[in-house]
């Protein structure tokens, strides 16, 4: 009986949807619309259904493999697990991607439940021939195992990101115009005034740059942007938009891929917010 309960743990319906709404969030949500909530969403999935996953290829973890990963995912999230990503990171063809960031420690709060369904809950409402439960079992397998490798990956692009990629993104700052100004100054970066701008632009736009801002993750530097071109205009004497034109990255180069250039776009806005704007705020 206990051998069947563990065949059937894959093709449960509940995993089967957090598996979807992994796939789905990873690949397309994430880069679509990104916010608090698709940031939050694949650890929610990913904790509730890994555990079933495991316990699928391992039944006797069943009892203690929820506590294993969650405690696992405590130790990813924490800074001292940077060097151990970077020394990954060197291998040849591999690039894990890990935000080091408290609040996904939520998504903790998702495991009892997927302990609740490996070892209490009737995990076979799919009454359907043992042939095509066995094959719905190591297909559910495969793609378990491929998303569970991919989420943590950083998206593949055709052309690494290189030269000018524009943003247009705006945000706006419960501050006056000079206030922006002088916070952007105190953490340590330039903050110049321009007028025009390169000819496929509007040559009467006035903007200011930002050179050099670092990205870190923990206390590790993973990247650094040239230079950011943005506006800033005083809606009120309380609030200023500012909106980010592009980004210049330190390689030269000329991305002609549209779609890459538009996945490099969601990821660089994403960052500067985390990097930047929000530091502002």
């Amino acid at each position: 009986m206990e051998t069947n309960i563990r065949k059937d743990l894959i093709v449960n319906p509940y995993f089967v949807l957090g598996l979807i709404l992994l796939i789905l969030n990873d690949f397309y949500f994430k880069y679509e619309y990104g916010n608090f909530i698709t940031g939050k969403l694949s650890d929610f999935a990913g904790l509730f259904i890994f555990p079933i996953f495991v316990a699928t290829i391992i039944p006797k973890s069943k009892k203690s493999i929820s506590i294993i990963i969650g405690i696992g995912f405590i130790i990813w999230k924490l800074p001292l697990f940077t060097p151990i990503v970077e020394m990954i990171n060197q291998l040849p063809f591999v690039a894990i991607h890990r935000v080091v960031d408290y609040t996904d420690y939520m998504a903790l709060l998702i495991l009892p439940l997927s302990h609740y369904l490996i070892n209490y809950h009737e995990n076979s409402p799919i009454k359907k021939i043992e042939r095509m439960k066995h094959f719905a079992k190591y297909t559910l397998l495969g793609i378990s195992f491929f998303v569970f490798c991919a989420t943590s990956y950083v998206r593949p692009c055709m052309e690494m990101p290189q030269g000018t990629i524009y943003i247009g993104k705006s945000y706006t700052i419960k501050m006056p115009k000079d206030t922006v100004i002088s916070t952007i100054q105190r953490l340590g970066y330039n903050c110049d005034f321009y007028e025009g701008f390169p000819v496929e632009y509007n040559s009467s736009m006035t903007y200011y740059q930002t050179d050099n801002i670092i990205l870190y993750e923990g206390a590790t530097i993973t990247d650094t942007i040239a230079s950011v071109k943005y506006e800033l205009v005083e809606i009120n004497s309380n609030k200023t938009k500012i909106t980010i034109i592009n980004v210049t990255l330190p390689k030269d180069g000329n991305i002609q891929n549209w779609k890459t250039l538009k996945g490099w776009s969601k990821q660089y806005a994403s960052l500067l917010k985390h990097h930047l704007i929000e530091k502002i705020k």
